[in-house]
């Protein structure tokens, strides 16, 4: 008995081939967890598995830490542009970034009206 191949097995066959690669495309997330050192000159920022940071919380251009525990939430979906959103949070201040990766360990940081402020390596 032999096996002939249909017009249908190669259709599916197909497209089995083009759901597994828009699949291993979309991945997981990128993570933010590690030692970073930024490209603006500032210190070294800091973010735990826990969600806790360093460094992290930029008032307008410019690092501000006034002291106390700082947090950073990152989203694990990218919004249509590319980008990832990321909470800074040091009460009584908070603040939205977009974080583009062009590596698991490079990534630039861009404030919420989408200016740049500076791109960071994993360290």
């Amino acid at each position: 008995m032999s096996h002939h191949i249909t017009p249908r097995r190669i259709v599916l066959a197909g497209a089995g081939a083009v759901i597994a690669t828009v699949i291993s495309a979309c991945g997981p997330a990128p993570t933010l967890t590690g030692n970073w050192k930024a490209d603006d000159g500032t210190g070294l920022k800091i973010i735990t598995s826990n969600g806790s940071c360093q460094g992290m919380y930029y008032n307008g251009t410019k690092p501000l830490d006034i002291g106390g525990p700082m947090s950073c939430s990152f989203s694990d979906k990218k919004a249509s542009d590319g980008r990832y959103s990321l909470v800074v949070s040091q009460p009584p201040n908070q603040a939205s970034f977009e974080v583009e990766f062009s590596s698991n360990d490079s990534a630039t940081v861009y404030s919420s009206s989408g200016s740049r402020l500076y791109s960071m390596a994993r360290q």
